[in-house]
C-alpha cells in the first residue's frame, strides 16, 4: 500500500455516544487520500463495534489495554505511515476541508512544524470555554502563539496537523504532571519551530462536564503554573538575568515561588495595591508604579496580573518602556 499523505490519530476511550459522528466527519473530507488510525484505549463499550462497523480500508484500529490519552495518542502516532498528522478527538468534528486545507498550508509553508486553525465550540458547560476559544481564535498567526503560549495553551490540540519529523525531533509526548500537549507546543516553539495559524474553521470541538480539563490532575492550577515556571526557567534570559514580576497578589507570588525551585532569581515585584508596595515578599522587594521602567531593568519582565484587563495595561506601560515580548518581556495569566 502507497504512503498516505495524512494519517488523522484518533484515540478513543469509551465514546460510543460521538464516535461515530467523528468518525464520519473524517471520512466525510474533501481530501480523500489519508489513512485514519484509531487506537481503542480498553473500551468496554461499543466504540469498537461502531469504528468497525465502517468498513472503510482508510480505516485502521489499533487496540490496547488502557493507558491514556497520552500514550493512546503517541502509540497511534508511532504506527503512522504518513509524514503529516492530524490529531483528532473522539468527541469532535473535522470540516469537510480540513484535511484539504491545512496539508495546503504547509506545503506552502515549509518553514511551519505545525498548522492549526479556528475552532466553534459545541455544547457549552460556562463561559470559561468560550472565552478560551474566543482567545485562541484571536490568535491569528505563529507569532501570536508564540508570544502568547505562556497565558493559556495558544492551541486546541485536535485543530492541529503537524509534520511528524518535528514531534520526533522534540522527543514527542513526554511524561509530565501536566497537560502533555501544552508541553508538546512550549518545547517545539522553544526549538525554534513555527505553529502557523489559519482562519478558517476546521474543528468542532465538544464540551462536556466530564472534559480532562475539567477532570484530571494535570489541569489542576499548580500543575498549570509549575509548567509555566519549568518552561520559563527554560529560557536562556530568564535563567541568567533572573525576572521582575508584575503583581505581587496569589499568583505572582506563586509564579515568584515557583521559579525560585527552578533556580531562578526573582529580584522584586512591581504593585499598584498601595497596601502591598513597600512590603518583602520572601525577601524580595515590592515596589510602586512609579519605578517601573527603571528598577531591576536589565532583569526579564513578567506579567502575573490576573485582573480583567490586567495583561493589556501591562502590556502597555512594557511597550512603552521598550520591553520586547517574547524577548525580555512575557505575560503569564
Amino acid at each position: 500500500m502507497s504512503e498516505p499523505p495524512v494519517s488523522i490519530v484518533l484515540p478513543v476511550f469509551n465514546a460510543e455516544e460521538t464516535i461515530a459522528e467523528a468518525v464520519e466527519s473524517c471520512l466525510r473530507q474533501s481530501m480523500e487520500s489519508f489513512e485514519l488510525v484509531v487506537l481503542l484505549d480498553g473500551c468496554s463499550d461499543r466504540s469498537g463495534e461502531i469504528v468497525e462497523s465502517y468498513g472503510d480500508p482508510r480505516i485502521r484500529i489499533l487496540e490496547r489495554t488502557h493507558r491514556g490519552v497520552r500514550r493512546a495518542a503517541e502509540e497511534a502516532m508511532a504506527s503512522c505511515r504518513a509524514p503529516l498528522i492530524a490529531r483528532m478527538d473522539a468527541d469532535d468534528v473535522s470540516h469537510p476541508d480540513r484535511l484539504s486545507s491545512q496539508y495546503q498550508f504547509l506545503q506552502n509553508s515549509p518553514d511551519c512544524a505545525a498548522v492549526s486553525g479556528g475552532v466553534r465550540l459545541l455544547e457549552a458547560q460556562g463561559e470559561g470555554m468560550q472565552r478560551y476559544v474566543d482567545w485562541v481564535n484571536g490568535l491569528l498567526d505563529s507569532e501570536d502563539i508564540a508570544r502568547e503560549r505562556f497565558v493559556e495553551c495558544p492551541v486546541i490540540q485536535p485543530s492541529l496537523m503537524f509534520r511528524r519529523s518535528g514531534f520526533e525531533a522534540v522527543g514527542g509526548y513526554h511524561e509530565v504532571e501536566w497537560a502533555e500537549d501544552h508541553d508538546l507546543f512550549l518545547r517545539m516553539i522553544r526549538a525554534g519551530m513555527r505553529i502557523g495559524k489559519m482562519e478558517k474553521t476546521v474543528l468542532s470541538w465538544r464540551d462536556s462536564p466530564g472534559r480532562l480539563t475539567r477532570t484530571h490532575p494535570a489541569y489542576a492550577e499548580e500543575q498549570v503554573w509549575g509548567m509555566k515556571a519549568h518552561h520559563l526557567s527554560c529560557e536562556p534570559e530568564v535563567s541568567s538575568l533572573g525576572v521582575a514580576i508584575c503583581g505581587a497578589g496569589p499568583i505572582g507570588k506563586r509564579l515568584a515561588r515557583m521559579l525560585g525551585r527552578k533556580g531562578v532569581s526573582v529580584r522584586g515585584f512591581f504593585e499598584v495595591h498601595p497596601r502591598r508596595v513597600g512590603e518583602e515578599i520572601a525577601g524580595v522587594p515590592v515596589v510602586g508604579q512609579e519605578e517601573f521602567g527603571t528598577r531591576w531593568r536589565d532583569a526579564v519582565l513578567l506579567s502575573a496580573v490576573g485582573i480583567g484587563g490586567g495583561r493589556e495595561k501591562v502590556r502597555e506601560l512594557a511597550r512603552a518602556e521598550g520591553y520586547a515580548e517574547g524577548e525580555n518581556f512575557w505575560c503569564c495569566c
